[in-house]
Order: C-alpha cells, then structure tokens, then sequence
C-alpha cells in the first residue's frame, strides 16, 4: 500500500505564460472593461471602477467599470426586449436548434480561445494548472449535456386531459423570461457555465452577475457571444460588488428568477429580497463537508485522499473535505498521513511549476482562515498542523499554511465553512457515532465515506443529510446526476447538471378550455 499512497498527489501547477491575448484584453486599450449590455461595451453612470487582481502577486490585471442600478436597468431592458422581440421574432420564439447552433459556435470559440481562458483561471481565479484545466473542459461538457436536455423537454402545450363533461385542460410550460446567474469567485468558468447552458437553451435572456474577484472570464464569454451571433441582449453580463450590482438585479422586480451560488448569509439575505415582489430563486451556499473512515480502510492512502480532497483549490470549493470523523482503531495512522501530505504541500505561485498549494483569493478571505484557525484551537481542538501565514520568495500573495487538527465527539471546534487547506479528524467508536456527528452541521453538501465494504458504504452514504453522498470518492460531479445541497446549503430546485436544471429555468401553467356557453 505504500506504493499506492505515495502515488497520491495534489494538484499541480504546471509552468503557465500569460497570453498576449489576455493581456490585450486586460489592457482594452487603455480603457475600463465595461459591463456587456445589449451587445455592446458600457461604461457605466456611477463613473465607478475596481480593480482585479493577481491574489499571488497583487499584480493588477485589469480595470473595470462597476454597474450600478441604472444599469441594471438597462441590461434588463435589453435582455426583456431579446426575449420578447422587438418588432420581430423573440429569443423565447427560436427553434431550438438554432439555440444549440449558437450555443455550440460560443463553445467553439471558447475552445479557439483555451489559453485566454486558462489565463482568467490561473491569474484571475488563482488556480494551479491541473484545476484550471479541468475546469475549462466543463464549458463544453455542460453546453452539450443541456443541448441534449433542450431536445428532449417538451415546451409549449403538454398533453390534453378531459375534465369531466365539458372541460379540458392541459399544461403549459414556457422560459421565465429574464433570468439571472450570481457566481462566485472560486469556480467562475464552472459555475458561468452550469447557469448559462441551461438557461439559455430553456429560451430565456440571462444577466451574468460575475465575482468583483474574478469577472474577467464572464465579461470574456460575452464579448465571444457577440462574435457567436448571439442577438443583442441574450447574453448581459454586469460586473461590480455584491452589494451594490447584485442587489440592484435581486431589487429588480422585471427579472423572474436568480441562481445563487455563495455564502449562506448573502443568499438569505438575497431572498428575502426577492420575496418582497415574487422573483424565483434557487441557492449553493456553501458547505463544510464530512468524510467518514470506517476500520477497514487502510489510513495511509485515504489519509492522502482526504488531504487531496481538503486542498482542492486550497479548500476553496464549496463541497470539499473539512470533517473527518474516521474509527479509533485506525485514527493515529490515519491522522499521520494527512499531516504528512498538508507538510509536504509545495507553497508558491500558481503560475509557478510545481505549485500545489497557492494563495487564497482576497485579503478578507486570509484574514478569516487565519481567524478560524485561532478559534479552532480556543475551540479546543489540539493542533497537528498550525496553519498561520505562509511566505513565497518575490510573491506579494496572501499566502497561509494548511492547518490540522485533532479533536473529540464533544467538541465542535470547526462549526462553520473555512474556505482553505483546513481539516479537523475527531476519533470515533462506531460508524452511527460518525454519522450522527457528520449531520449536525447546519450544512449538507457533500459527504462520503471511506471502506472496502462498498455495499456497507452505500447504505451509511444514503442515511447522510447531504445533497452529494460518496463512497470511496468526494467532490464529484456528473451530468445527469443533481449537484445541490440540503440544509442552509441549498434550495429549492433540482440543483445543477441534471434534467431538473433544465426544468428550473422553466414554468409551468394550467390551461383550462370550455366551450362557449350557449
């Protein structure tokens, strides 16, 4: 088994050279990025701007506008007439071939353009390359998984069914209409794509709401979706500040549904927002995930698979690792293999080859995972690894150490979502203790357990109060297959990557019919 475990690495960043592309597209000769509105480049009315930037380096890569409520107002203007059609044919009204034809021409493109995209990834998004390039491959796995979805719903007038005598009725279903994506900072070409593909092929017009942190692959898309033939105002996409650019979308009461991905806080606070004039809303906020290791697992390799899991994207992903509750019997084994995988982490830059372990996203970001590391500890979890800053050579990046710790049944001391290469292993005496200690957290997104007893492992993985129960494996993800959380993890909705998806960017009415009386 030691060849096994030693076989099992994290992810690894290759050698990465920025694009000239990307740098062009950065630079937008000399002007802000704006916001793409209606098929064009605005600047925005507050005269606003941010800056995005390399969390590695701090280096600025990009200035762009920030949109405020007047644009928001624009963008749902021009996305309502797209839908509609102005004087003419609606983008409700194309065939959908026609709207898997540009769907696949804006896939195309992407691909022409991967190294620009890689680049958003890597130096933008902070990603090693092994991620950075998965995540890309997702923009046409998506788009072809939904333009087979697409074909096979049935829009428009469902089957007939007599109602007594002289009535009939029969259903309806039809697009929302104007429909917004709120992504996150961590997964942007991902999570862009899990709400666009679906979105738009349903026949709605979408307004793209990317992260202040990571827009520039969302405004990307958009300008590719010009080249496409995508007609004006399909696509919007309005980068800015959560609190300003995506209240303003969740204020607005012409837009009819929003997809949420982010904290459970914002997303709470979006929805009462959005109740006060009826706007849908589906929300991922977040998770702090469970892993059970039962007796016979062998804790030297799920040591190491564990810790790959906790520092995918240095535990910056929403359904990853943070819990382990693994027998007692095999707790010490277990633990020193963990311990050894986090200390052997290779700490740099992400641009740089060999990088396993890169900076985190903002300085608040660092400023809360060198927090909850204190608190674990006054908590009274007892430290294998002490996380703190971390320091790369010619890097100026908000760099920490990942951090471990041991603890027991009786003491919660990792209650919430710590978003880094952060872990807690707390011995237990049976897999019903492990189970019950896994469905306290307040979240349930992903969980999994760990045994050579697979028909054993499948019955413990149905009983957690998880959206994604894994034996064997953790983070995973598959079309046809919903990725959605329970708890204040998520809700209401067939989550992401599956027919329910689809079926989410629709809605459904009942049609009555009665002949004329007399």
């Amino acid at each position: 088994m030691a060849t096994v475990a030693t076989e099992i690495q994290a992810l690894t960043a290759a050698a990465f050279t920025t694009p000239a592309k990307f740098t062009d597209f950065c630079h937008n000769g000399g002007q802000p990025l704006g916001g793409i509105v209606g098929g064009e480049s605005i600047a925005g009315s507050m005269n606003a701007t941010f800056q995005t930037t390399d969390p590695g380096s701090q280096e600025v890569l990009a200035t762009i506008c920030e949109m405020g409520e007047a644009e928001v107002a624009q963008a749902v203007s021009a996305a309502s007439r797209a839908f509609h059609g102005d004087a003419g044919q609606g983008w409700r009204d194309v065939d959908v071939q026609e709207r898997i034809a540009l769907v696949n021409k804006l896939v195309e493109l992407c691909e022409r353009d991967r190294d620009v995209f890689l680049a958003c990834e890597i130096l933008d998004g902070g990603k090693v390359s092994e991620l950075a390039e998965g995540d890309f491959t997702q923009i046409r796995a998506c788009a072809e998984y939904f333009c087979g979805v697409a074909q096979k719903v049935a829009m428009g007038d469902g089957p007939a069914l007599q109602i007594g005598d002289e009535a009939r009725g029969f259903t309806y279903r039809e697009p929302w209409g104007v429909v917004a994506g709120i992504i996150p900072w961590n997964y942007p070409i991902v999570l862009t794509s899990w709400f666009m593909f679906p979105a738009l092929l349903a026949g709605n017009t979408v307004l793209i709401k990317p992260a202040e942190d990571t827009p520039l692959s969302a405004l990307y898309i958009a300008q590719l979706a010009i080249e496409a033939g995508f007609p004006p105002g399909v696509i919007n996409v309005l980068p800015g500040r959560g609190e300003i650019t995506g209240q303003c979308i969740a204020e607005h009461p012409e837009v009819r549904y929003i997809s949420f991905t982010g904290s459970p806080g914002v997303g709470q606070a979006i929805l009462r927002t959005c109740d006060r004039h009826g706007t849908r809303m589906k929300r991922e906020m977040g998770g702090n995930g469970s892993a059970i290791v039962l007796d016979d697992a062998d804790p030297e390799v799920v040591g190491r698979l564990v810790g790959r899991y906790t520092n995918q994207h240095y535990g910056q992903t929403c359904c990853t690792i943070h819990r382990v509750f693994v027998a007692s019997n095999i707790a010490d084994d277990f633990v020193e293999a963990q311990r050894a995988f986090f200390a052997d982490l290779k700490i740099g830059y992400q641009a740089d080859e060999g990088t396993q372990l890169g900076a985190v996203v903002n300085p608040t970001q660092r400023r809360r995972i060198l927090q909850a590391q204190e608190e674990a500890v006054a908590r009274g979890g007892q430290m294998v690894l002490g996380g703190g800053a971390a320091e790369v050579s010619g890097r100026d990046g908000f760099y920490i150490k990942p951090a471990l710790y041991r603890t027991t049944p009786e003491v919660d001391c990792n209650p919430a979502e710590v978003f880094h290469t952060f872990a807690t292993v707390c011995p237990v005496n049976s897999a019903e203790e492990a189970l019950a200690l896994a469905n306290s957290s307040p979240y349930g997104l992903g969980a999994s357990i760990w045994t050579r007893d697979v028909e054993r492992g499948v019955a413990l993985a149905k009983q957690f109060r998880d959206g994604t129960c894994q034996v064997n494996c953790h983070n995973s993800i598959a079309y046809g297959l919903p990725y959605g959380g329970q708890g204040i993890s998520g809700g209401p909705g067939g989550g992401v990557n599956c027919e329910e998806t689809f079926l989410d960017y629709t809605q459904v009415k009942a049609v009555y019919v009665t002949d004329y009386p007399g």
